[in-house]
């Protein structure tokens, strides 16, 4: 699954945290300290155009915890690799057999169009529906027209903008999710949740989301850390997502034979030999990937040098942003001098998204790329052994950048987008619920199997002995169908046809959490980011994009981090604080 991106100087409307951009795929994850967004000062945000004014209108009061109950779903089948503790995965070699449903038999639709808006996440489009014999059997289980409006990833923030500040909404709107902070994605994404979105708080918050067991399965962090609370009111559903955040993948057969079968490199020095011992530009192959907008990974290396995970707080309650300590300096100029080196693929400024990024790696044009765990690794791995040559990609582990020193891991989110509800009538918003609580059935029962692999005999078959054999036409017939980007059940390290997934992945989850740190602003949000985040993070990623490719000199980040201090990065710093202490 891949979602987001921007042209290099369009302003998107997706917020970046204080100016911090990291990869959404999907696949992220974290449980740090969590609190409810702050609420806005006097004269808070402006609406987007077409946002009706709220004032003078009485707000539903906030309670106590708008959040569902969290009751974990104990019904699901004995995993080959058991979780050893809540931010791991469980781990299943095959899908059970003999999968029953879990759902009862009276269909959670009323038989009427429901529209979703999202952007496309999947490495191809899904087959059409009136070819499409799982999406065809979705809808009837589902008792509902469920049709897609599927947007490039590049266009997604505009249009979603667009149609944001019209009067004719989707009933769900996919809200991409790209901050670390959990704070709002869009530009005063409260504000419009306020005037047009659906407000769920009297349907899930607490123990009302016993109506919706599958939606009160999904673990509190993952509603936490995305913001789906504001204000004390509960307005989106998280889409839950890996722990472990993003992670660096190899082209197993190229890095293995020239570089060595698991080799962990020692520090950046011999990152660096590693890179360039692997770049042959006249075999049309370097040593790094890289895509739109990524700053050539520079999070990814951040981590290595031991900067903070977005923000860091000290015992006295004060932010410092990952850009002012030493460590992302070092860190910066470090990238620069790889990029100068020429290890990085020529196109890793422009490449589109994350999906044609992955389309280099498994097509060799490159040996390692930065990638988020779980969907993206498992995309890679379906794909990639049926390339000439063959590819299957392998995770390389964390390592420090300095002999002596400690390897670190930056977790992600625990969630990689939110879904939103346009107002509608209290039976209406029932009935969406309903359909979101059977797309979040749990894993190992029929439901899941359809929406995850399709139909028997067309998709997959069905041994003597219960097995799944996964067919060719399952991944445009129920991958591709963006059913998980409006709900899904907790993630499990499992990919249908690949036995060897669940413990590579279980593996690498056990050494990234070892050394992990969370992010301590996940889930507060403050006014001037809501408001602002948006330019002042694109300014601070062009300026930064700039020095590390060498348009401007490494002197100039000085003014680079001093022009987003005093242009709202330090009352981002203030309100984040004053979250944190009420919190």
């Amino acid at each position: 699954m891949t979602e987001r991106h921007m042209t290099r100087r369009r302003v998107l409307k997706i917020a970046i945290c204080g100016g911090a951009v990291v990869p959404l795929l999907a696949a992220c994850g974290g449980v740090g300290p969590v609190a409810p967004t702050v609420a806005p000062s006097a004269g808070g945000p402006v609406a987007p155009t077409g946002v009706p004014s709220t004032a003078g209108s009485t707000p539903p009061a906030p309670v106590a915890d708008a959040l569902p109950t969290f009751i974990p779903n104990t019904s699901g089948p004995a995993p080959d690799f058991p979780a050893p503790g809540p931010q791991y995965e469980n781990g299943y070699i095959t899908y059970p057999k003999n999968p029953v449903k879990a759902l009862p038999a009276t269909p959670p639709g009323s038989g009427g169009n429901v529209l979703f808006y999202v952007n496309n996440s999947a490495p191809a489009p899904p087959t059409p529906l009136d070819q499409n014999q799982a999406w065809q059997a979705t809808n009837k289980e589902l008792n509902a027209n469920m049709q897609f409006t599927i947007i490039a990833q590049a266009d997604y923030g505009v249009k979603l903008a667009t149609v944001m500040a019209g009067n004719d909404l989707p009933d769900i709107m996919f809200i991409v999710g790209v901050t670390p902070s959990g704070a709002a994605q869009i530009q005063n994404l409260t504000q419009f949740m306020a005037a047009k979105c659906a407000d769920l708080t009297p349907y899930l918050a607490g123990d009302a989301a016993r109506d919706y067991p599958n939606l009160a399965a999904i673990p509190t962090y993952a509603w936490r850390n995305s913001g789906c609370a504001r204000n004390g009111r509960l307005w989106m559903l998280p889409i839950e997502r890996y722990y472990p955040g993003s992670m660096l993948l190899k082209n197993s057969g190229v890095y293995d034979s020239e570089i060595g079968k698991d080799y962990v490199p020692k520090n950046s020095d011999d990152f660096k030999r590693v890179l360039q011992a692997l770049t042959r530009p006249s075999d049309n192959i370097w040593g790094m990937g890289c895509y739109l907008n990524q700053m050539y990974y520079i999070y990814y290396y951040a981590a290595m040098f031991g900067c903070p995970n977005n923000w860091a707080l000290d015992s006295s309650g004060k932010l410092t942003k990952d850009i002012e300590t030493p460590e992302y300096k070092e860190a910066l100029a470090y990238v620069r001098d790889l990029v100068q080196s020429g290890v990085y693929h020529p196109d890793a400024l422009t490449i589109a998204d994350s999906t044609v990024a992955r389309n280099g790696l498994i097509g060799s044009k490159y040996v390692l790329d930065v990638e988020t765990f779980g969907n993206a690794w498992q995309d890679a791995w379906a794909r990639g052994p049926r390339q000439q040559p063959p590819v299957t990609p392998a995770a390389v582990y964390p390592f420090p950048a300095h002999d002596g020193g400690k390897a670190q891991h930056f977790f992600g989110h625990g969630y990689v987008a939110t879904s939103t509800f346009k107002a509608a009538s209290p039976d209406r918003i029932k009935e969406l619920l309903r359909i979101a609580n059977w797309l979040a059935a749990p894993f190992g029962s029929a439901e899941d199997l359809l929406l995850t692999v399709g139909v028997k005999d067309v998709d997959y078959t069905l041994g003597a002995d219960g097995s799944i054999t996964v067919l060719p036409p399952s991944n445009t017939d129920a991958n591709s169908v963006p059913w998980k980007y409006i709900v899904q059940r907790p993630q499990v390290a499992f990919w249908p046809g690949i036995p060897d997934y669940a413990k590579a992945a279980t593996d690498f989850e056990k050494a990234a959490i070892a050394v992990g740190i969370s992010d301590p602003t996940l889930g507060f949000s403050s006014p001037t980011l809501d408001t602002i985040g948006i330019p002042l993070g694109q300014a601070l990623m062009d300026g930064t994009t700039d020095v590390l490719a060498g348009r401007r000199p490494l002197s100039d980040f000085d003014q680079i981090i001093k022009d987003w201090q005093s242009n709202g990065g330090n009352q981002i710093r203030t309100e984040l604080q004053q979250a944190l202490a009420a919190g």
